[in-house]
C-alpha cells in the first residue's frame, strides 16, 4: 500500500518558475476563426484559460476571497453546453457559515461582418438555485451562442471556510491549454499544508514578497510577508471515463489546502488545527461525537438489555446489536464524520446520518462489553485522504476486535453484514479511532467476494436451448445483489435476466436469503428460446462453450491507460455448466483446456472442458486476487482479459452422426 500512495502522487515543488505565467489575451478575429483544438481535433470546445486566486483579509474574523476567470472556445453544437453555468456556493446552518459569490460577469465574443463583437450577460439573467439544504446556486446561460464563439466568464467567493480552501482541478470535461491557481498567504498569520497529486504533471511558483493584510476591525493594513504560491497546468487533454476508476476525479491532477495553525495577533501564538494524524484524531476525539456521544448509554439502556437476553457468545451478542441497529435506523443518505444532534433524540426519531447511526452502534456495543471503536474514513465519492485531514473524513463505520478476531460493521445500510461494508466505504483506507491513539485500517477486502453460476442445459437439432440456471452470490457480490432486487417485481426480475443475458424467455424465478445478509443470496430461474450464441449452418451446430455466461466485451479496449485500474474488491467468479447435446448429434472440435496467470496470479483464469456419454462440462473460472492495479501494470492486465476473450469465443462444433 505505501508503494501504491507513493506512485500515486505527482508532486511539483520549485523555488523557480519553471514557466511563465500567463494573462488574458485580447480576442482576435484569428481566435474565433480556429475550427478545430490543436489539442484534440475531435473536441467540441476547449478551455483557452481558466485562472483562479486567493486572497486574505480579517473583517468580522477571518475570510478569504476566490476570484476565478474562465475562458472557453465553441467550436461545435456538442459544445454548446459550456455556456450553461452553474456556480454553487455554501449557505450553512448558521449565517456566520454562509459564502457570497458575487461580481458575476459574462461576455460571448464572436465575428459579425469581419468584425469582432461582443453580447454581455445580463444580471436580470442570473438565477438562484437551491441544491440542497446546506447549498445553493447562480446558475446563467450566456447568450448568443455559436459555432467559434469564444464565452468568458468570472465570479467571486467570500468564504469564512479558512480550513479548506476551494480545491482546484486543472482537468475539464474538455481540453485546456492553460490553468492557473494562485495563492497568496500571510504567512506571520496562518499556515496551510498543502496537498498536489494526480498523473499530469503542473509547474510550480513558490516566492516570498513584502505585503500586508486589511484587518477591518481595526481599519487598517498589518504589514506582512505573503508567501505566493502560483500552479501552472497546459496543455492537458479532456477527462475521460475509463472502466473501473470508481471516482475517477481521485486522479486528476489538483491542488488542496488544509489549514494546519493560524493566530489572529503577531504576538499570540499559532494554534495548531491539523499537522499530523495524531493532531487529526486529538482534535476530533474532543469533538461532542467522540467524547461526548460515544459514551452516552441511557436513552438505549432498556433496549439493550433486551436485545442481549440469553445472549453469552461475544460474536452472538454483535450480530444481535447490528441487526438491531439495522432494524431501527433509517439512513438519511447524508455522509458525515459527526453526528447531527444529541443522540438519543436521533434514537427516538429513528433517522440518522452515517455518524449517527454507527456511533450509536458503536456506543451499544461498547456497552454490551465488547472492543468497539469508530473508524472514520473517506468514501470513494469524497476522494481518497492521502494526508493528514478533518475536511477529508466524511465517513464512520464500526470495529469490533472479537479476540483477535475483526469485523467492520456498517449499520447505514439493510443489506450489509460483518465485514461486508456498502461499496462507497470501500476507499483504500480508514482511520481506527481507539480510547488510547489510533491506528491506519486497510479497507480493502483482504478475501476474494465469490459468485457462483450453475446451468443445466439441452440443446434440441434446431438450436434451440432449455435449462435451468442457479446464480449463487456471497460477500459483497452478495450485497450487490441484494441492492439490485429489493424491491423489484417478478415482472422487473424476469425482464432484467433477459435483457442481461439475452435469453428469449425465463421464468419459475425464485429467490432465497434476499433479506438474510449472513446467508449466500441465491437466485434461480428456468429458460429457453433460441440464444444467440448457437448458430446452425448446414449440419453443423456451432456452440459458444459457456452460453449466455461469456464476457461481452473486453472491458479495457484502450491501448493506454493513464489513471489505476479499481475493482472495488478481490473477486472470484465460478462458472459450472452441462450441455446434453441433442439425439443424432456428437462432438466434431472441442476447445483445449487452459490455464491463463497474470503475473504470479495476481489475476487467473482456468478453463477445463470435456465431453462424456453426451454430455459437455464447462468449468470456466475467472479470479482477480487485488482490488487495485497501477497504470503501469494496465498493459498485462489488458493482454490478460483479451486471451480471457479470445478463449471464450471459442466454439464447440457438433456435428451430426
Amino acid at each position: 500500500m505505501k508503494l501504491i500512495y507513493t506512485l500515486f502522487l505527482v508532486l511539483f515543488y520549485s523555488s523557480l518558475a519553471l514557466s511563465q505565467t500567463k494573462t488574458l489575451e485580447d480576442i482576435t478575429l484569428d481566435m474565433l476563426r480556429e475550427t478545430q483544438s490543436t489539442l484534440d481535433s475531435t473536441t467540441s470546445a476547449e478551455v483557452l484559460y481558466n485562472k483562479g486566486e486567493i486572497s486574505f483579509s480579517i473583517l468580522n474574523s477571518w475570510e478569504y476571497k476566490f476570484v476565478v476567470v474562465k475562458r472557453i472556445k465553441i467550436y461545435t453544437k456538442e459544445g454548446y453546453s459550456q455556456a450553461n453555468v452553474q456556480l454553487p456556493y455554501y449557505i450553512g446552518e448558521r449565517n456566520p457559515d454562509k459564502e457570497t459569490l458575487s461580481n458575476i460577469k459574462g461576455i460571448v465574443y464572436y465575428e459579425n461582418d469581419g468584425k469582432i463583437e461582443k453580447e454581455i450577460l445580463k444580471e436580470s439573467d442570473i438565477f438562484d438555485v437551491d441544491l440542497s439544504e446546506f447549498w445553493k446556486a447562480k446558475k446563467f446561460t450566456l447568450p448568443k451562442v455559436q459555432d467559434g464563439v469564444i464565452i468568458q466568464y468570472s465570479y467571486s467567493i467570500d468564504s469564512p471556510h479558512i480550513g479548506n480552501l476551494s480545491n482546484w482541478i486543472f482537468q475539464n470535461s474538455i481540453p485546456t491549454r492553460y490553468s492557473e491557481y494562485k495563492t497568496s498567504i500571510p504567512i506571520d498569520y496562518l499556515a496551510y499544508n498543502v496537498r498536489t497529486k494526480g498523473y499530469y504533471p503542473f509547474e510550480t511558483i513558490d516566492k516570498v514578497k513584502k505585503g500586508s493584510l486589511y484587518v477591518k476591525y481595526e481599519g487598517t493594513n498589518l504589514d506582512t510577508p505573503i508567501r505566493q504560491i502560483t500552479y501552472v497546468g497546459t496543455n492537458l487533454p479532456k477527462i475521460e471515463n475509463e472502466p473501473y476508476a470508481n471516482k475517477i476525479s481521485n486522479y486528476f491532477p489538483s491542488v488542496g489546502y488544509e489549514l494546519s495553525s493560524y493566530k489572529n495577533r503577531v504576538l499570540e501564538p499559532f494554534k495548531v488545527v491539523s499537522i499530523t494524524w495524531d493532531d487529526v484524531v486529538k482534535t476530533l476525539s474532543e469533538t461532542d461525537t467522540y467524547k461526548k456521544e460515544i459514551s452516552r448509554t441511557r436513552y438505549f439502556k432498556n433496549d439493550l438489555n433486551s436485545i442481549l437476553k440469553n445472549k453469552t457468545l461475544p460474536k452472538d451478542k454483535m450480530i444481535a446489536v447490528f441487526n438491531f441497529v439495522k432494524n431501527k435506523m433509517t439512513w438519511n443518505d447524508e455522509e458525515r464524520r459527526f453526528t447531527s444532534k444529541k443522540l438519543n433524540k436521533i434514537y427516538e426519531e429513528g433517522v440518522g446520518n452515517s455518524a449517527d447511526i454507527n456511533v450509536m452502534l458503536t456506543a451499544m456495543l461498547r456497552e454490551a462489553n465488547l472492543d468497539a471503536n469508530p473508524v472514520l474514513s473517506s468514501t470513494i465519492s469524497n476522494g481518497i485522504p492521502l494526508f493528514p485531514t478533518i475536511s477529508g473524513l466524511n465517513y464512520v463505520f464500526t470495529h469490533v476486535n472479537i479476540k483477535g478476531e475483526i469485523f467492520l460493521l456498517d449499520a447505514t445500510d439493510e443489506f450489509a453484514s460483518p465485514n461486508i461494508l456498502p461499496s462507497r466505504a470501500l476507499n483504500w483506507k480508514g482511520t481506527l479511532i481507539k480510547p488510547n491513539g489510533f491506528q491506519a485500517l486497510d479497507i480493502f477486502p483482504p478475501t476474494n467476494s465469490l459468485k457462483k453460476y450453475q446451468v443445466k442445459a439441452e440443446l434440441n437439432t434446431q438450436g434451440e436451448i432449455s435449462g435451468f440456471c442457479r446464480i449463487i452470490s456471497l460477500d459483497q457480490y452478495g450485497w450487490e445483489s441484494r441492492r439490485s432486487l429489493n424491491n423489484k417485481s417478478e415482472d422487473q426480475k424476469r425482464l432484467n435476466y433477459e435483457n442481461y443475458f439475452g435469453i428469449d424467455h425465463i421464468s419459475d424465478i425464485k429467490t432465497k436469503n434476499l433479506n438474510d445478509a449472513l446467508k449466500p443470496l441465491i437466485e434461480e430461474f428456468n429458460f429457453s428460446g433460441k440464444a444467440k450464441l448457437i448458430e446452425k449452418i448446414g449440419d453443423k451446430l456451432y456452440v459458444s462453450p459457456m452460453l449466455f455466461l461469456k464476457l461481452k466485451e473486453n472491458p479495457f479496449k484502450e491501448e493506454e491507460r493513464v489513471y489505476p485500474i479499481d475493482f472495488t474488491f478481490p473477486r472470484t467468479v465460478e462458472n459450472f455448466i452441462t450441455i446434453k447435446i441433442p439425439e443424432g448429434y456428437q462432438v466434431d472440435y472441442i476447445p483445449e483446456k487452459a490455464i491463463f496467470k497474470l503475473g504470479d496470479g495476481v489475476a487467473q483464469l482456468t478453463y477445463l472442458i470435456e465431453e462424456f456419454n453426451n454430455v459437455i462440462s464447462v468449468k470456466v473460472n475467472h479470479e482477480v486476487n487485488a482490488a487495485l492495479f497501477l497504470p503501469q501494470d494496465y498493459n498485462s492486465l489488458r493482454e490478460f482479459y483479451i486471451s480471457l476473450i479470445n478463449k471464450e469465443n471459442e466454439k464447440i462444433v457438433l456435428v451430426k452422426s
